[in-house]
């Protein structure tokens, strides 16, 4: 019984996604009410089947060995490659640079190597691609010449240091680099009184504030206990190298120097020959509250107030405003990520026919990465997510499922298996490969398909 519910849910997942009609990019469903599913149940359309990550390391890459890979994989299923490259463990900024390979990446031969692969590949059916994975922000490659031709791009995080004072006494205070908003707040019982807000700017005179703390305040009744005063600095600290993605050229800088290289260098394979790309685990290098100038406007703009005087909410609470303001600056904050980085690249795919599929960060356990993890990530065509070791997680099934079907993306991407070992045989993988279906995938990368194991890597 256990076994027919699962086949009926596979079934029912797949006919739910429709297969591909002609009129469709390959890998996109036909949604016609009256599409008859089973010519294509039975025999998939270009676009459905497996997208293995294949990993060109270990040995210098040569033609014939590729033709010959390809061969092997004629007729079983594949539908497109995903080139991927691995890290060592030093030299970068999140882990370390990639290995070496022979022709080094984005070299001319590479270009050349690439090119003929793809003719290879099309010839038996396949598309091919380059996973991002390995290449982000400080790992000397793409994403850091899109920095180094934007240098705005550098994104601000904000920080918060606080200090007491009593009353009646003095302060003198070296404030950080990059001050935005220097205020003092009146204690009692611990606890901050929002009337009693004042912006000591006026005080600071080349970045040492110095201040004489009120020994009452006003309005209120004198306390039997010593009054104190908490002063809350905000300041923006530059992190380089980093991608700002509120920044209105990030999405653009991302672009032309990742998937616009290959339209240039293929003219017109764009959505036929190299039909997605693969984002792996997006790392911006900036996280928490971002800041930069254009920020400050747009929120001036959007929300009608400043927001400089209002920071110390994001990290004090500072009564019945503080809930606003902190909803109100992640709304722009969003907002601008998504105009600048996120829509971009989504509709350069979109306008290819092509799907941008990804494995990002806390895979929705983290609802707040990237600000929301909902509205940033339905920028995907195959939104997604890995599942290491044959595991079946439900919570990263399901958000990723449900960024798909609330905005009638395509296909939801599964990253699977990396760290099953090499004891890993075809009932265990069938059994994962089913239970994440039923959860909600429809488009699988095997994590495990090697040009060389060469030194056992």
């Amino acid at each position: 019984m256990k076994i027919k519910i699962i086949i009926i849910a596979i079934v029912s997942v797949i006919l739910s996604q429709s297969l591909n009609s002609q009129n469709n990019p390959p890998g996109y469903p036909n949604r016609a009410a009256d599409f008859d599913v089973l010519p294509g149940f039975k025999n998939p359309p270009p676009g459905y089947g497996e997208v293995p990550f294949y990993w060109w390391m270990g040995d210098t890459l040569t033609r014939e060995r590729l033709g010959w890979q390809l061969d092997k994989l004629l007729g079983k299923g594949i539908t497109s490659l995903q080139v991927n490259y691995a890290h060592a463990d030093k030299g970068g900024l999140k882990w370390g640079l990639s290995f070496p390979s022979q022709p080094a990446l984005f070299t001319k031969e590479w270009w050349d190597l690439f090119g003929w692969f793809m003719q290879e590949a099309k010839k038996r059916g396949m598309a091919v691609s380059l996973s991002d994975y390995t290449l982000g922000v400080g790992q000397g490659s793409y994403v850091d010449a899109a920095i180094n031709a934007y240098p705005e791009v550098n994104g601000s995080e904000l920080f918060c240091e606080m200090k007491s004072v009593k009353a009646d006494s003095t302060l003198q205070w070296e404030l950080p680099e990059g001050c935005l908003s220097i205020t003092a707040y009146h204690l009692e019982n611990q606890k901050i009184i929002p009337a009693s807000a004042i912006d000591l700017k006026e005080k600071v005179v080349n970045k040492i504030l110095t201040w004489k703390a009120p020994g009452a305040v006003k309005g209120r009744r004198p306390e039997p206990v010593e009054v104190k005063w908490q002063i809350v600095c905000v300041y923006a600290k530059k992190k380089i190298p980093s991608l700002d993605p509120m920044n209105p050229v990030s999405g653009k800088a991302y672009i032309e120097n990742f998937f616009q290289r290959f339209e240039d260098h293929f003219p017109g394979e764009a959505g036929k020959r190299f039909n997605f790309f693969f984002s792996d685990e997006l790392d911006f290098q900036l996280s928490g509250y971002l800041w930069n100038d254009y920020f400050e406007k747009e929120f001036l703009k959007r929300k009608g107030y400043a927001i400089q005087p209002e920071l110390p909410a994001l990290f004090v609470d500072i009564g019945q405003r503080t809930a606003k303001i902190r909803l109100d600056y992640n709304d722009v904050m969003v907002s601008l990520s998504e105009e600048g980085f996120f829509r971009p690249i989504y509709q350069w795919q979109q306008d290819r026919g092509m799907i941008y599929g990804c494995d990002h960060g806390g895979r929705g356990k983290d609802v707040i990465e990237f600000g929301d993890y909902f509205r940033t990530q339905k920028y995907n065509q195959g939104p997604g997510c890995d599942q290491p070791f044959l595991l079946q997680d439900i919570i990263k099934n399901k958000v990723a499922a449900s960024i798909a079907h609330l905005y009638e993306r395509p296909r939801v991407w599964l990253e699977g298996f990396h760290s099953s070992g090499w004891s890993t045989n075809s009932a265990a993988l069938t059994a994962a490969i089913f239970g994440n279906y039923v959860m909600g995938q429809n488009l699988l990368s095997l994590h495990g398909l090697y040009y060389s194991t060469h030194g056992g890597w």
